[in-house]
């Protein structure tokens, strides 16, 4: 009896350490396959897309670096024809879908071709949205709350523009085959916010908009009221699109109200066009947004 038990004692010890050798072999694997994958990871961190250039740029204004991205026609050469530029905000995160739906209707011969310039931070997920509430908001709102989050730096939209106008544009036609003035302008939410800014404010800036879901609500629909107060200086022909979605809350009605404000004062050398798709939300807006603008903005 006092062999089979110790028989018995011995069979668990060398199960135990078995285990032991077992677990210790599946962690040493493990902390190679790890090592592996980061390894992966770090070359895997940039894709390129094919035509497509990066620059940098630092703005005297308000001493920010931005990350300028350039996305050429497929039969772009440098010293020949001269190219319509479109100006893309929020290009963090959406230069590869701008890009891919122009090229997209440029196959199809649904627009010219055209430049497509993206303007971004090169910078995290946080940063960027703070980074975008100051460039893009054309007042300063130390009330504003969005959940409860702190307060992101707001109202400094003229020094961005003085960017455009002043650094930004210069720099793109010294580098690039562009037609000069032939500038349109892509944004949404507080980008669209900031194109109606532009339009108001700055319509030398640009000939074409595509404006969708606009934060018109900023600074107790700041924008509103602006044009209900000041007549419309548009000096060249100029084409503007603008739309949001039905599933957005307040975003369209006034969205409705803004562009009835700017048909109320008759200008001259403007056309405009105002849409409300049906079952579209303010992420979903993009795809068919954005198609529409470009469609209508370049149409002969």
């Amino acid at each position: 009896m006092k062999f089979r038990f110790l028989t018995f004692l011995l069979i668990i010890m060398m199960s135990c350490h078995s285990n032991e050798a077992e677990l210790k072999a599946l962690k040493m694997e493990n902390q190679a396959l790890m090592e592996k994958l980061e390894a992966y990871d770090d070359k895997q961190k940039e894709v390129v897309l094919k035509n497509t250039t990066t620059r940098s740029i630092i703005s005297q204004y308000n001493g920010q670096q931005y990350q300028i991205k350039v996305s050429f026609p497929k039969n772009y050469v440098a010293d020949s024809a001269r190219y319509p530029v479109l100006y893309v905000l929020d290009a963090e995160t959406n230069f590869g879908g701008t890009s891919y739906i122009v090229q997209r209707l440029i196959k199809d011969r649904l627009i010219p071709e055209i430049i497509v310039v993206g303007i971004a931070y090169d910078t995290d997920y946080k940063n960027f949205y703070s980074l975008r509430s100051r460039d893009l908001t054309p007042v300063e709102d130390k009330e504003l709350r969005m959940g409860n989050h702190a307060v992101d730096p707001t109202g400094g939209a003229a020094e961005f523009s003085n960017f455009l106008f002043e650094e930004l544009f210069p720099f793109i036609s010294k580098e690039l085959n562009i037609e000069n003035n032939d500038r349109a302008i892509y944004g949404h939410s507080y980008g669209g916010l900031f194109g109606c800014y532009t339009f108001l404010e700055k319509p030398e800036l640009f000939n074409r908009y595509i404006i969708l879901s606009p934060s018109l609500w900023f600074k107790d629909e700041y924008l509103i009221d602006r044009i209900k107060k000041q007549t419309l200086d548009i000096k060249s022909p100029t084409r503007l699109y603008m739309a949001s979605g039905t599933e957005e809350g307040r975003i369209d009605d006034m969205q409705i109200e803004f562009s009835d404000l700017i048909k109320s004062k008759k200008p001259e050398r403007l056309e405009l066009q105002s849409e409300i798709l049906d079952d579209e939300t303010h992420r979903t807006i993009f795809g068919r947004g954005f198609t529409n603008g470009l469609r209508y903005i370049y149409q002969k």
